[in-house]
């Protein structure tokens, strides 16, 4: 039997039902992993399920009867059941999904670049094309198996069912044996006085006693923000009866949000052993000291942080779309990132340890992500942190687009500033320091994330080019794509649909459009995500714009005006599709549906900006009725004195 491309059809069309399968089976068991005991049963039905997915793909290659091409598919199988039967022994801390989803990405890696290999060589492509398409080949190999060592990390939520660090936090009714010093740090820059005095009001009510606030406000110049402030944290003391809100207006201050936290340091109580970060428009829970400080009894434990949560979005399409991108990561991604010792902080509900923020030498006010940064260098010096999932503080959603892509431009950019600045951190031992393997990895693959997008999108396009320009160059018969290729998208998208669903619903997320809103709520940021990398590379340093908490007037420009580069870029790929499909290339009408879908799936990720932006519009013109209709009613003369316990306008730190 000669070998060839096809003799690898059925192993790939195998890895990619076997995987199809795991993902439909942690769909089915969507909630927290439960540690299961051995059973005879559950090795049976997993032997079942191998069996019924190499059955699958010996019918749909070769047809129920006999034939040679079913001898790499048993091949396969046998290869298939012992990685499975390896990864029980040696990783015994993976569910039964889970062992099924990390053996087929191995299979499907590995013979999805034999079976790409043959194809390039088995074509009859000129010879300046193949060279370019192996390389690429090459390229886009390693690029999978760093994305399949880091879903090892992300996906834990999903395919662990055991779990080394700690996963929640302390009971609420336990009682710790002391209580340290506790210094919250409360930031802020021309904030609408309402929404700071509301999270003011919720520190206030804490269930913990040994602690203090310091918010700082830098550079505001309208006195009428920030001397509401100060008078606040004065009548809060009246009542608290002792001095714990301390207030400082600083300015000039350099270093924006990181500079504050800076001279938060040097004024804060000497006895200090724990500082808090909280974001202006945070609003804690009463018990995120009281469960979270014990956990520093752990000498070496450096930092614990939360999840970023929101409010007030219930009602809203725009509100809700955002809301629902930002879950998945925070409820599922990092959750597994701190299993594997690279958990890292993010700017809020977040508490360190003063003594390891001096030995990392305090905040960078180089950086637009300060928070992540520091747990670098904090990790770098023999700490280590904790990620809990559990909500204890929500905040606010920005009110426009521009902002929500302003706020994920400093996300993107942060990270790639810090890998060109820490690059020789992340080198292996004894080169580097005392970084765990597994966190330098983890950290490299997230700092790297925007630039591996922007290296995808840069090889596809460029494959595409190639693709029609050899297909024009060539004599012979248009190119015939393999069946299986078909297949292997249709299992792509059922797999993708049914993991992108478990993520949601392990973020809380159950119903299909709410789902369907965050989804486009994430593609809508692909050219903001991209265009963060790039900047994120440059040695100028970049401006840390904050995200105002004012309510905005809705805007009178066109959705397409407000996103004008993701429009034309929409515009431009979805001429290509039309154009692709309506003129005859001679390239074969398999290989411009190929070529379309992939110019299609591009032209709808930048469209989706348009349409965010217009969902943001409605927001903000119904928001602004409300706030008329409520301003029309208001008796005349009545004046807020106390605590905030209104809502606030929906905006986001």
């Amino acid at each position: 039997m000669t070998f060839s491309r096809a003799s690898l059809d059925a192993p790939l069309l195998f890895a990619a039902i076997s995987a199809c399968l795991s993902a439909l089976v942690a769909l089915a068991r969507y909630r927290e992993p439960v540690r299961l005991a051995p059973s005879r049963l559950r090795d049976l039905c997993e032997l079942c399920a191998l069996a019924a997915a190499a059955l699958t793909a010996t019918v749909l290659l070769a047809g129920p009867a006999p034939s040679l091409s079913a001898t790499p598919l048993l091949l396969a199988t046998f290869v298939f059941a012992g990685l499975c039967m390896v990864l029980r022994i040696r990783v015994a801390r993976l569910n039964n999904a889970g062992i099924a989803w990390h053996a087929a990405q191995i299979l499907a890696v590995t013979v999805a670049t034999g079976w790409s290999a043959l194809f390039i060589g088995e074509s009859d492509f000129p010879g300046w094309f193949r060279i370019p398409a192996l390389i690429g080949l090459a390229l886009g190999t390693v690029v999978a198996l760093a994305a399949m060592a880091g879903s090892i990390a992300r996906d834990a939520a999903i395919t662990h069912e055991r779990w080394r660090r700690p996963v929640s936090p302390g009971s609420a009714s336990a009682k710790a044996a002391r209580e340290p010093k506790v210094s919250l740090h409360l930031p802020c820059y021309s904030e609408p006085p309402a929404v700071v005095m509301g999270t003011m009001d919720r520190l206030a009510a804490l269930a913990y006693a040994n602690f203090e606030v310091l918010v700082c406000d830098n550079n505001t110049p309208d006195e009428a923000l920030w001397r509401p402030l100060e008078a606040h944290c004065t009548a809060l003391n009246r009542q608290l009866g002792r001095t714990v809100f301390r207030f400082f207006h600083v300015a000039p201050l350099e270093g924006a949000k990181a500079g504050a936290l800076n001279f938060c340091l040097d004024v804060m109580a000497r006895d200090t052993e724990i500082v808090g970060v909280i974001d202006a428009d945070y609003h804690a829970t009463r018990d995120f000291l009281s469960r979270l400080v014990p956990h520093f009894d752990d000498a070496n434990l450096g930092y614990i942080q939360t999840p970023h949560d929101y409010r007030g979005y219930a009602g809203s399409p725009w509100l809700t779309a955002c809301h629902w991108e930002y879950m998945p990561v925070n409820k599922v991604d990092w959750r597994g990132i701190s299993e594997y010792g690279g958990a890292f902080t993010i700017g809020t509900m977040c508490l360190l340890r003063a003594q390891a923020l001096r030995d990392a030498g305090g905040w960078a006010e180089w950086c637009l992500t300060e928070d992540s940064e520091v747990s670098v260098r904090m990790r770098a010096t023999g700490w280590h942190g904790l990620y809990f999932n559990e909500t204890f503080g929500r905040g606010l959603i920005p009110e426009t687009f521009d902002d929500y892509r302003k706020q994920r431009f400093r996300w993107t950019a942060g990270p790639v500033q810090q890998l060109r600045r820490h690059w020789r951190l992340f080198l292996p031992q004894p080169i580097a320091g005392a970084l765990p393997g597994w966190s330098k990895l983890l950290e490299v693959l997230r700092c790297v994330a925007p630039l591996q997008r922007m290296g995808a999108l840069v090889l596809m396009l460029a494959g595409t080019v190639f693709m029609g320009l050899a297909q024009s160059a060539r004599a012979g018969d248009p190119v015939d794509i393999p069946n299986v290729v078909w297949a292997l998208m249709i299992l792509g998208g059922m797999t993708w649909c049914a993991r992108t669903a478990h993520r949601y619903r392990l973020s809380g997320c159950h119903e299909p459009r709410d789902m369907v809103l965050g989804e486009i709520a994430r593609a809508s940021l692909t050219w903001i995500v991209l265009l963060g990398g790039v900047a994120g590379l440059s040695r100028r340093p970049l401006a840390w714009r904050r995200t105002p908490k004012f309510a905005v007037s809705a805007s009178r420009r066109s959705p397409f005006a407000d996103t004008a580069a993701e429009s034309v870029l929409g515009a431009l790929f979805l001429a290509l599709t039309v154009t692709i499909l309506a003129i005859d290339t001679g390239w074969g009408s398999e290989t411009e549906w190929l070529l379309a879908l992939q110019l299609a799936s591009l032209s709808a990720a930048f469209l989706c900006a348009p349409v965010m932006s217009w969902l943001a519009q409605r927001h903000a013109r119904q928001a602004s009725r409300a706030n008329h209709k409520q301003t029309t009613h208001k008796p005349a003369g009545s004046l807020h004195i106390g605590p905030v316990s209104a809502p606030v306008p929906t905006t986001l730190p």
